[in-house]
This record gives C-alpha cells, sequence and structure tokens, in this order.
C-alpha cells in the first residue's frame, strides 16, 4: 500500500514514511501530489470534515501553519507556509501564505504536479526557476503558471522573502 501511495505520488515509500510520522515536512508540491494519489483535496490534511459552508473567515492568528521541521529538531525546508483556507471543505483553490527563509541550507529539487499556481510576492525577492528560466520575482510582483512544468522556488539572499502563493489542483 505505502509503496503503491508512493509511486502514484511522485515520491520514495521512505520519504512517505518520514511524512507520515511527522519526520520530513511535506513541500507544496509533494502535499498535493499525496493528495491526488489518495483522491482527497488538500483540505484533507488540515481539517476535520464539517459541513461545506458557503465562506470561510481565518482570522490572522488562527492560520494553521506547516512547520519546516519538528520542534527539536533543525528547520529542513528553506521555506515555511500557513494555509490560509484550511476550513472550507471541497474547494478548489489552495492559497497559502509562504515565508522563505535563505539562510537555511536545502537543496531545492523541482516540483511538478497538475494543475496551476499563481505567486504574488508581498517582501523580499523571489527567485522561481522553471522551462529553463529564472525569472526574479520582486514586492508587487506575480507569477501564474501550469504546475506540470518542473519548477522550484526560493528567496534570493541575504534577506528573508514572503509570498501568497494559489494552487489550483488539476480537476479528475
Amino acid at each position: 500500500m505505502v509503496d503503491d501511495l508512493a509511486k502514484q505520488a511522485g515520491v520514495t515509500p521512505v520519504l512517505l514514511k518520514q511524512i507520515e510520522t511527522d519526520v520530513v515536512p511535506p513541500t507544496l508540491g509533494t502535499l498535493l501530489n499525496i493528495a491526488k494519489a489518495l483522491g482527497v483535496g488538500m483540505d484533507h490534511f488540515f481539517t476535520d470534515k464539517h459541513p461545506v459552508q458557503k465562506i470561510e473567515h481565518v482570522p490572522a492568528a488562527q492560520r494553521l501553519k506547516v512547520k519546516s521541521s519538528r520542534d527539536d529538531a533543525t528547520p529542513r525546508l528553506s521555506y515555511t507556509y500557513e494555509s490560509l483556507a484550511w476550513q472550507l471543505v471541497g474547494k478548489h483553490m489552495e492559497p497559502f501564505l509562504i515565508d522563505f527563509n535563505p539562510e537555511i541550507a536545502e537543496q531545492i529539487e523541482t516540483a511538478s504536479h497538475d494543475g496551476e499556481e499563481f505567486l504574488f510576492v508581498l517582501e523580499g525577492v523571489v527567485l522561481f526557476e522553471g522551462d529553463g528560466r529564472t525569472i526574479e520575482l520582486m514586492p508587487g510582483d506575480s507569477l501564474y503558471f501550469y504546475s506540470d512544468l518542473p519548477h522550484r522556488v526560493r528567496a534570493k539572499g541575504p534577506s528573508r522573502a514572503r509570498a501568497v502563493a494559489v494552487l489550483l489542483p488539476k480537476a479528475d
């Protein structure tokens, strides 16, 4: 079962087990691929099923933060992300606030998954790499792309960066 799910999600069984046991945090792309392999929306990982609401209000203090590591470990991802809409069940878009930390040494692999992504830079400088291009995004800049394109996003140091990302998984 784990081997099949790992294969469908495009990850190794070892990585899947590490994500499951909270040893390694999943990247946004990996989380999206796991959700697709399981046939669930990303909201499945953030909330218990509630009756479908028409409106979701998430005060800043109630954002659901995905840690870049366990509390007792050194951060492993060069970014952390918070779900900006984690309670609404059955939604199509997945909005996140991403904080990039260029001080964390991480070899960022390219990722790809079905769907589309929108990125809006709030502060700092963010580098997008994909399709043989590197695009430097400044505060106020935005980028929209098809997520099946192998890509990676990171802060251009030395300062931190912050962006809003909206993922739209491909509907089956």
